[in-house]
């Protein structure tokens, strides 16, 4: 008997779920502008005021000797949304779809987009703190929101990943049982 071809979740999707794909890479593009769009600005004595970024923030943590902070922020905040999108987005358009592999991977991102969820709350506390000191006054920008909304339609793409995944893998055990070698098919 011939092979049976790999089958990914882009091929199984159906309904909304077409759009995952598309999801991940609107939420990369949010991922990008939130890192590079002003979070804040900061006022000091009414006439020094100064806008940041979120990579600008980690630049100068990391210039001003606080390399532990600078490392956490950008590892949350830029590295770990990063490779978590990309490898969504590879597992989305290549891994087949029935494969435990692919349950596991789709797993691991879930439990990193939880923990991505730290820079939003560090950013969060930031504000506050500056807020309530007797010197700076702070004024958020759309940056903290477009960053907001990468993490949280990444959290939503991936668990939705995985649904889809687990329905798979079911799909792959029934079809196993009658004793088939046919496909997971595109019904849910």
């Amino acid at each position: 008997m011939p092979a049976r071809a790999a089958i990914s979740l882009s091929t199984l999707a159906i309904g909304p779920d077409r759009w995952l794909g598309w999801g991940a890479i609107l939420a990369a593009v949010l991922l990008v502008a939130g890192w590079v769009l002003p979070i804040m600005t900061v006022e000091r004595f009414l006439f020094l005021s100064r806008e940041i970024s979120i990579l600008q923030g980690v630049a100068e943590l990391w210039s001003e000797d606080e390399a532990f902070l600078a490392i956490v922020i950008g590892a949350f905040s830029v590295l770990l949304p990063a490779v978590k999108l990309a490898l969504a987005l590879y597992l989305w358009f290549h891994a087949e779809a029935g494969s435990q592999q692919l349950r596991r991977a789709l797993g691991l991102l879930e439990l990193a987009g939880r923990w991505s969820m730290l820079d939003v709350f560090v950013v969060a506390l930031l504000v506050v703190a500056i807020r309530t000191s007797l010197i700076d006054d702070v004024t958020v920008h759309p940056g903290v929101y477009v960053f907001t909304a990468a993490i949280v339609l990444s959290l939503v793409v991936v668990q939705r990943m995985a649904v889809l995944a687990r329905r798979a893998i079911a799909k792959n055990g029934e079809a196993e049982d009658e004793g088939g070698e046919q496909p997971p098919s595109k019904e849910s």
